[in-house]
């Protein structure tokens, strides 16, 4: 996938605490939508960062970034894709792509809600404690082999399933709905 570019985050005019690139701003958005289904998709940014200044142009991406991402979130197809660098990016920039996307997640979750009293399952919480470990990661030990590289995608295809089923837990389908009175 080819990861969108937001001025507004380049390193220069990102003085405060926000996402330092669109993986992690998409990561925060996950985060954001697992504990707020109903989230503002116009303005849904202000939630996470006081210090994003976006110009009417990246308003419209970040809101067809929430479209995107709430959609494939609902997707009977699971096709969420990361925002990280395509194949053709090195390995290390996009292992580091992946540990600011799971650093954004880790940020949203907590940020909307998220405490250590929420009631999770066992999967969803190693799923959470998997994703503070990749965040964690480190360029310094990485080769870019097959081995790594093949370690990398099956990473990638962890935290995309996982964030489906931490979703899926935490914004239930409500059956109710669907039942027609009468």
């Amino acid at each position: 996938m080819s990861e969108l570019y937001f001025p507004s985050l380049s390193p220069e005019k990102n003085t405060g605490d926000g996402p330092a690139n669109a993986a992690e701003l998409q990561g925060s958005l996950c985060g954001l939508l697992c504990m707020d289904s109903q989230a503002n998709r116009i303005d849904w940014y202000k939630t996470l960062y006081d210090d994003i200044t976006p110009d009417d142009q990246e308003i419209l991406d970040l809101t067809a970034l929430f479209d995107k991402t709430v959609q494939s979130l609902n997707s009977l197809d699971f096709d969420l894709q990361l925002e990280l660098p395509d194949d053709l990016a090195p390995l290390p920039s996009r292992i580091l792509a992946m540990t600011d996307w799971c650093q954004g997640l880790i940020y949203g979750l907590g940020t909307s809600g998220l405490t250590d009293e929420t009631e999770l399952s066992a999967d969803c919480q190693e799923y959470i404690a998997d994703a503070i470990k990749i965040s964690q990661l480190s360029n310094d030990v990485l080769e870019d082999s097959n081995e790594e590289e093949t370690n990398f995608e099956e990473l990638v295809e962890y935290l995309r399933m996982g964030l489906f089923l931490l979703y899926s837990e935490l914004q239930p389908i409500d059956t109710s709905k669907d039942i027609i009175e009468h």
